[in-house]
């Protein structure tokens, strides 16, 4: 694409109401002279979301009433980027996948690591 300009925080603070006036991503980058995907990258490492809305929620620490769940980077990057893909937040995402694994006794062939928990104790 020729002409392509730089992105400016201007533009940025823009998105959230050009979504809610209906463009796409696509017409963003377009309205912006960007590719498609500089705009989808550089608006995920600014925390802005192309879906209507603008700003993506903020990290939320997944708890049980007696204890938090530690739960490495990875993973809660991973929850997020599938949360996303599928239109929630990843807090609904996980709450969903351990409502179903212990709904229908999914514990087994979600785990094939159970024998190594008799060595390993809760703390």
């Amino acid at each position: 694409m020729k002409g392509v300009q730089k992105l400016t925080p201007a533009m940025f603070d823009n998105i959230p109401a050009l979504l809610e006036q209906g463009l796409s991503k696509t017409q963003i980058a377009e309205q912006f002279g960007v590719m498609l995907s500089t705009l989808v990258v550089q608006c995920s490492r600014r925390g802005i979301s192309l879906r209507r809305g603008g700003r993506l929620g903020r990290r939320r620490t997944l708890t049980l009433p007696e204890a938090p769940l530690d739960l490495s980077d990875k993973t809660m990057v991973g929850l997020r980027k599938k949360a996303r893909s599928m239109g929630i937040n990843e807090v609904r995402l996980a709450r969903d996948l351990l409502e179903t694994i212990v709904a229908d006794d999914l514990y087994d062939a979600v785990l094939d690591h159970c024998e190594d928990w008799a060595s390993d104790p809760l703390p």
